[in-house]
Order: C-alpha cells, then structure tokens, then sequence
C-alpha cells in the first residue's frame, strides 16, 4: 500500500506539472494503474484523465457533467453512493440507499437538462410543478 501511495503521490505530482496534458505523465499512470490493480484498490486513474482531458478539449463547453460526477463519485471515502445507468441517468448504488431519503432514487434517475437556456427553463419549471409550484409563484 504504501508503494501505491507513493506512486499515486508522483503522478500527482507530475499531473499537476504538466499543463492540463496527462499524456505526459503516461508512464506512472501506467504504473499507478497495474499496481492498483492488482491490490485491489481504486485509486481513479481512469477518472481523473477522462476529466482532465475534457476540461483540456472543446467538449468542456458541455460542461464535463458526466466525467465530474465519474471522478466525484470515484473519490468518496465511503466508495460510489451514484452509478451510471444506461439511459444516461444515475441510480443510488447498492447498499447506499440508507444514506438518501426516499425521494432521492426519482431525483438521481433523471437525465440533466440540455445546456441551453431553453432546456434549464423547461426543466426548472417541471421539477418546481412537481413540489406544486406553480409557474411564475415563488417559495423561499
């Protein structure tokens, strides 16, 4: 464990050296990746280079949503409480479901609304007519 910790700690650092170009560091994450994997630990490797080249590429004007949440969920010190499904929704993870009240598996089941003004406002006002909120009244 503490050979994977010392790599982590490198990569890391060669990570936050290399101008947002993780490629530079592929040797450790190599590294990194077959010695966590063969203990059996997760030390998101896949994760933090799917973020970083996102928010390096012109797919960030999208918002890097799923890759944030990925690598979110990837560093809980408790383990993943969200999962991808496959309509591009996320559900609670097994054995987590104690930790969010009931509602909370209808929240997490729904796709995020279009990064358009148009998609936020439609979505807004079908989540607030869902508490029973109508159009135009405001609650605080």
């Amino acid at each position: 464990m503490a050979a994977i910790a010392a790599t982590k700690k490198e990569w890391t650092a060669c990570l936050s050296k290399s101008n947002g170009a993780p490629g530079k560091c592929e040797k450790l994450e190599k590294e990194l990746s077959s010695m966590s994997k063969a203990a059996g630990v997760e030390c998101c490797v896949g994760e933090t280079v799917n973020l970083m080249r996102c928010t390096a590429s012109g797919a960030r004007a999208h918002g890097c949503s799923a890759e944030f949440v990925a690598m979110r969920e990837c560093n809980r010190a408790g383990g993943k409480e969200l999962v991808k499904e496959l309509n591009g929704g996320y559900a609670v993870a097994p054995g987590k479901v104690g930790l969010f009240g009931c509602s909370a598996s209808a929240l997490v089941s729904e796709t995020p609304p279009t990064r358009s003004l148009q998609g936020m406002t439609s979505f807004g006002e079908e989540y607030a007519k869902s508490f029973g909120i109508a159009l135009g009244e405001v609650r605080f």
